[in-house]
């Protein structure tokens, strides 16, 4: 049969933190305890379990601020193992997804809400310059960097309507020290709206 308590320096040891510090929590209700006739505190166990679970979400919480969240719009393989190559050196960590086409990329959109898109413009069925403008009409999506990475010249964009002022055009070849510095002001947003909500 398992023990259902545990002892304070047992509870501590768990959780990762002073014995002082777990009869505090006990003190304050925020873990289920009691004192045995001999004078020892015991700390029942599923409390203890429930504080761990809670400090993990909590950790996976503060894991995900500190990232990047990044959705790759691009149906070519070898130019998305390139992106995610030297998304690898960016001095931050980067959580990369990515879409083949723009029916996918807009659902994604919604699951993932990221941070940063990089969108390609000649796309299967719905193309980047429907994605692109989709998203900048949704005020949820306001705080989104958004790059546009085409072959295409500045002529031929204009004539398919042009891009809103707020999207990053960028050529081919991809001048990667650009994107990661775009890549930095996204993840410096992101910081301080994370630091806003605390």
């Amino acid at each position: 049969m398992a023990i259902n308590y545990l002892t304070t320096r047992e509870a501590a040891a768990l959780l990762g933190t002073s014995v002082r510090t777990i009869q505090q929590w006990v003190e304050k209700g925020q873990l289920e305890g009691w004192k045995t006739e001999g004078g020892h505190r015991r700390i029942a166990r599923s409390s203890v379990v429930r504080a761990l679970k809670a400090n993990d979400m909590q950790a996976k919480a503060e894991q995900m601020a500190a990232s990047l969240s990044v959705l790759i719009v691009e149906d070519d393989a070898s130019l998305l193992k390139l992106y995610r190559t030297q998304m690898r050196f960016w001095p931050f960590d980067v959580k990369v997804y990515s879409a083949p086409n723009g029916y996918e990329a807009l659902v994604m959109v919604g699951e993932v809400n990221p941070q940063l898109l990089i969108c390609d413009l000649r796309l299967p069925g719905v193309n980047g310059f429907q994605i692109v403008r989709a998203l900048c009409d949704m005020t949820k999506f306001k705080e989104m960097g958004i790059v546009v990475v085409s072959g295409l010249p500045g002529p031929e964009i204009n004539a398919h309507g042009g891009l809103p002022p707020r999207v990053e055009v960028m050529g081919k070849p991809i001048d990667f020290k650009r994107l990661q510095a775009i890549a930095n002001e996204a993840w410096a947003r992101q910081q301080l709206a994370s630091k806003e909500a605390d």
